[in-house]
């Protein structure tokens, strides 16, 4: 097995470092006017559009939001550092597929949470509770009593308007009781 030859001094220079060919493409870019769109990749960027500016649910809403002007502007970095002067189908998907990383990394990160902190909470212990769902006294003592009822009533409005929590009243005999359960899989967090 032989080692590693070095190149010659001459020829080692003739290659440049990424750092190199970094500062070039950005010093050639400079010089680029307004970059558009090829028609193909319009023709592309019409049929995700749609798809990119949904608005999503609670925290993971927020974190993903605008993702088409993030997409343009990931495409035209792409574009620009292929030297090009439009944003074409290759730059236009690979800004896609990065995109979609982006996405699956915060859906890992912040899954179904609200970003309200008791909802949040509520939804967690809804969902561990199952079928026999929750009473308002145990959603109250799972917070040691330290939350006002009409915190907790806000966030079960939260929820109920989510889509994730869900209430009955049953018949007691007595006073009815009013029940609490999760509608969907448990959150992350």
């Amino acid at each position: 097995m032989s080692l590693p030859q070095r190149l010659p001094q001459d020829r080692s220079r003739e290659r440049f470092t990424p750092v190199e060919r970094l500062h070039e493409k950005i010093v050639s870019a400079q010089g680029v006017g307004r970059v558009e769109m090829t028609s193909a990749a319009r023709e592309q960027w019409e049929t995700v559009y749609s798809d990119l500016s949904a608005a999503q649910p609670g925290l993971l809403g927020a974190v993903v939001a605008r993702g088409e002007a993030q997409v343009v502007r990931l495409g035209l970095i792409y574009a620009l550092l292929d030297g090009s002067g439009q944003i074409d189908v290759p730059h236009l998907k690979a800004a896609l597929a990065f995109w979609e990383y982006c996405e699956s990394s915060a859906a890992f990160i912040f899954g179904d949470l609200l970003g309200d902190p008791v909802a949040d909470e509520i939804a967690r212990a809804l969902q561990h509770a199952g079928s026999e769902g929750m009473t308002r006294t145990a959603i109250r003592d799972l917070f040691g009593r330290h939350r006002p009822a009409d915190r907790i009533g806000a966030a079960l409005a939260l929820l109920t308007t989510k889509g994730r929590a869900r209430s009955e009243s049953r018949d007691t005999g007595g006073r009815p009781v009013e029940l609490w359960f999760a509608t969907r899989g448990q959150p992350n967090g």
